[in-house]
């Protein structure tokens, strides 16, 4: 394929030639002379003086590298110029400088090249990718860094970036113990606790919840969290005390509130054969976060931008109040 380099080429004149003459040729050739008129002609638009920008077509042939470029001129009186000369480079053709692979390591640096490598899919110029970092059992305890960086096409690499990390102890641990509240919670180890006769990492257990002393509300909402073997409590949890195989008319015993439909995909609907204002509705998920609250009297709840799962409504009218599960479509 042939490679083609640009130049400005300067005023040309011809020397020799009188006053009237005017350009009429010119011709270039590559690091050797084949004789006056013998070389590659280019073609330009006659004048006494000319400023031309030059297109030189290299020949395939040619080496990457230095070389020389020459060209003279020739009037209408067929007389020839001195031979000028411009100092080129041949590169090798360009390809798209793609990102082709990775290398991490932990705290030192081993050099360019001696990391631990990840892969780069796919291979592009710009790229944003996770990678796995394997931490070697022998790492010791604590903080580290590490360092990651990638290699493009050209073999040229990338600025070296860097992350902290802390190493940890895991070592293998089951669920020991569940506690359980209503209402207020007395911290970590000082309510309801239940102590499971087969710890497992991972399992299920039943247990009775026996409902406070007093008159039923449905703002009471049950919360529990579990400890582990290392004395690690989990994250607090709200679970609904009613059975979520009731419809909603049995959870709203007297029938004063309704909503619909549940499960939901989109929005929700509160109705009552009752006039009434919304006061508060606060939507929680399963790990007891409140991912929705508004105090607007509204009859109709927007649910569409969360994800799908179960979540506990609670919701305060003039007329009552009601604590239920929605299913999340």
């Amino acid at each position: 394929m042939k490679k083609i380099v640009l130049f400005l080429s300067t005023v040309l004149t011809c020397q020799l030639c009188l006053a009237q003459a005017t350009v009429t040729t010119v011709e270039y050739f590559i690091d050797a002379d084949h004789g006056i008129g013998l070389n590659t002609l280019l073609t330009i638009t006659e004048g006494e003086d000319i400023t031309a920008a030059i297109l030189a077509t290299m020949p395939s042939t040619i080496s990457i590298g230095h070389h020389k470029l020459y060209l003279r001129t020739k009037d209408s009186d067929n007389q020839w110029s001195q031979t000028y000369r411009k100092s080129i480079e041949i590169i090798p053709p360009q390809t798209p400088n793609n990102i082709v692979a990775g290398e991490y390591f932990l705290d030192a640096d081993p050099s360019y090249g001696t990391g631990t490598t990840f892969a780069i899919n796919p291979q592009v110029v710009d790229i944003d990718q996770a990678f796995m970092v394997q931490i070697a059992q022998s790492a010791p305890l604590g903080y580290h860094k590490v360092y990651g960086r990638v290699r493009d096409s050209y073999g040229h690499w990338s600025l070296t970036f860097r992350k902290n990390i802390q190493v940890v102890e895991n070592p293998d641990k089951s669920i020991v113990a569940i506690e359980y509240f209503f209402g207020n919670d007395l911290e970590f180890a000082n309510n309801t606790i239940v102590t499971l006769d087969n710890p497992e990492a991972d399992g299920s257990w039943l247990f009775s919840v026996p409902y406070p002393a007093g008159p039923y509300s449905f703002d009471d909402v049950l919360f529990v969290r579990a400890k582990d073997s290392n004395q690690k409590w989990s994250h607090t949890a709200i679970l609904d005390e009613i059975d979520p195989s009731l419809s909603v008319d049995q959870i709203i015993g007297n029938n004063f509130l309704k909503v619909y439909p549940n499960p939901v995909k989109n929005n929700i609907t509160i109705t009552s054969s009752l006039s009434f204002d919304v006061q508060t509705i606060s939507l929680y998920d399963m790990t007891g976060r409140n991912v929705f609250t508004t105090t607007e009297n509204t009859r109709i709840l927007d649910l569409s931008h969360l994800h799908g799962g179960m979540y506990t409504l609670m919701l305060t009218t003039t007329i009552g109040t009601a604590s239920y599960k929605i299913i999340k479509q």
